[in-house]
């Protein structure tokens, strides 16, 4: 029987998952990591990115074992559970693509045009955009399982 560790990944609205996992891998600011049961405490900040999550006695060797969601950044805490904090996190099933790329072409445009911007506002934009290219991602299976 394999290890498993608690799971934890919590939104400002709701525990979006909670449960026992073989694996979780969250892409941290220095790149992909994976968490398991009896990792190193660590606290680290998370990208906007895809979140694969490797539930307990799912695992069958193969990629379709893992349930991926997009996750808005946020951050990581590994200790004895691990609990991930994120802005919003959402299955594949719950997004809807016709709102995904119109979010994005609306902030593609607003980047595009010729008047002078708030460098805040063009850093928004641009998260905007990461995080339609992530939903999309997810709602596609993954960028791994695109591979």
């Amino acid at each position: 029987m394999s290890r498993t560790v608690k799971l934890e990944v919590i939104t400002p609205s709701k525990v979006f998952f909670r449960g026992r996992v073989e694996m979780v891998i969250a892409r941290t600011l220095e790149g992909d990591e994976g968490f398991m049961a009896g990792h190193s405490w660590a606290c680290k900040l998370l990208d906007i990115n895809e979140l694969w999550i490797l539930e307990a006695g799912k695992s069958q060797g193969n990629e379709d074992d893992w349930r991926v969601a997009a996750v808005a950044g946020g951050f990581v805490d590994v200790k004895d559970s691990i609990v991930i904090y994120t802005d919003a996190a959402e299955w594949s099933e719950d997004i809807d693509m016709e709102r995904v790329l119109s979010e994005k072409a609306k902030a593609e445009d607003w980047l595009t045009t010729e008047t002078e911007h708030d460098p805040n506002e063009i850093a928004k934009a641009k998260i905007a955009i990461a995080k339609s290219i992530t939903r999309m991602n997810v709602a596609e299976g993954g960028a791994r399982r695109k591979r």
